[in-house]
């Protein structure tokens, strides 16, 4: 049982977002992170159960299907837009609830804090919900695969995603805005915004600037959100994002006019901090930093002749075309597309320039909004209190005491 449990373990964290750094073979690591490594895939496993043990007492597997499709199963855009605006009202009059009046304006003293984030929520729900009921899209469109659920736990988890991406990036203007990291494109809920937004231009018109993201420009990344600098480190950065390089192409330049001593890696430029192709950027393997042009491969002879190419060229080039025809039907099929085209744009233009104190709650916010719809339905096991009882002394009586042991005798080794 111990060695299932270890295998789960170790596929758990080789599957998980958060493990954003995974080959090192040419990186000797330092006893201290190889602790801290250590501490933190097993601190992973223990979150990932304890996560799961909550959201089924909190009721998220409960579906939102119904609430947004017609007796047909069929989506109904009038039955997601009054889903939303009942799930933010619901949210809001309990914000309201028990507080007292301004008397300069005659409403509640929280409707500031609720003007600032009602919107910013109804477009993120309005799109995630929409996307949940496209199966096989966002494969299609980003080619990555994800499991679409309809059920809120999925919601939640989309929502934990973009807020770990959450990044403040400077402005040349000197003011900041909120980023997600790796962009809005492969962000799910916004992914289907590309192929959507303007048909007849094509299909790529995404909302993402190529080689604009974030990850590539560290120099304007900030310490203010969930990504830092401290995450850019040399040794999973192979190639440098184009901001740091064009900065180590003008100091190379600047040296230049001091002599050609300046370029000897012993007496001038330290060629250690220069480009090096051995290592790999591993925060995210899905990505790709530069594009590396190669004029071999852009004009090799043998493409240009038949009877070179394998099956194999003609099985790619024949999944290709049948992705494009699959993409127009999309696009073609797609209702309500105007709608959810300028959620998009709204709730981007909305997180931009949402303060930090919204960023800060967006999870929770979202939580508490989904818990009160399900709370009111009398869905969540939690609000039987026999029920909730039961898995309580399960949890004292069994991994409480447990974890309690393990302590007190480690405590006990180090006297």
């Amino acid at each position: 049982m111990k060695e299932e449990n270890k295998t789960r373990r170790e596929l758990f964290f080789n599957d998980s977002e958060t493990n954003l750094v995974k080959k090192f073979e040419k990186y000797e690591k330092s006893l201290l992170w190889k602790k801290s490594e250590n501490y933190q895939k097993n601190l992973l496993c223990i979150q990932d159960i304890a996560d799961r043990l909550l959201g089924y007492m909190k009721g998220h597997q409960a579906s939102f299907k119904p609430e947004i499709t017609d007796e047909n199963g069929k989506f109904s855009q009038e039955k997601l837009s009054g889903f939303v605006e009942e799930l933010l009202s619901r949210w809001a009059a309990k914000q309201r609830e028990g507080t007292f009046t301004d008397p300069s304006t005659g409403e509640s003293i929280v409707e500031p804090y609720i003007r600032v984030r009602q919107e910013l929520y109804g477009s993120y729900l309005y799109v995630v919900m929409r996307c949940c009921l496209c199966k096989g899209d966002y494969a299609l469109v980003t080619g990555r695969e994800m499991e679409v659920r309809t059920d809120f736990a999925f919601l939640l988890e989309q929502a934990k995603r973009l807020w770990r991406s959450w990044c403040v990036m400077e402005k040349p203007d000197e003011g900041k805005k909120n980023e997600l990291f790796w962009g809005y494109d492969d962000q799910f809920g916004l992914h289907l915004y590309r192929v959507l937004s303007c048909p007849k231009a094509g299909y790529n018109n995404g909302l993402d600037l190529v080689g604009r993201l974030p990850v590539d420009c560290p120099t304007f990344l900030t310490d203010e959100g969930n990504v830092k600098r401290n995450q850019f480190k040399s040794i999973y950065l192979g190639r440098r994002p184009w901001s740091l390089a064009k900065k180590a192409e003008e100091d190379i330049a600047g040296d230049s006019l001091e002599g050609e001593d300046s370029y000897d890696g012993e007496d001038g430029y330290d060629t250690e901090d220069s480009y090096d192709e051995e290592n790999g950027y591993d925060i995210e393997d899905d990505y790709d930093i530069e594009y590396t042009y190669d004029e071999e491969d852009d004009y090799r002879d043998d493409m240009y002749f038949p009877e070179y190419q394998d099956d194999a060229w003609y099985e790619a080039e024949a999944r290709e075309v049948q992705k494009q025809v699959d993409i127009e039907y999309l696009a073609m099929s797609f209702e309500s597309s105007i709608e959810y085209v300028r959620h998009c744009r709204r709730f981007v233009e909305l997180f931009q320039q949402a303060g930090q104190d919204v960023m800060r709650g967006f999870c929770e916010d979202l939580e508490e909004i989904v818990a009160l719809y399900l709370a009111e339905q009398d869905i969540p096991p939690v609000m039987d209190t026999d029920k909730a009882l039961d898995v309580y002394s399960g949890i004292y009586d069994g991994p409480y005491r447990q974890a309690e042991r393990y302590s007190r005798g480690i405590r006990w080794k180090n006297l």
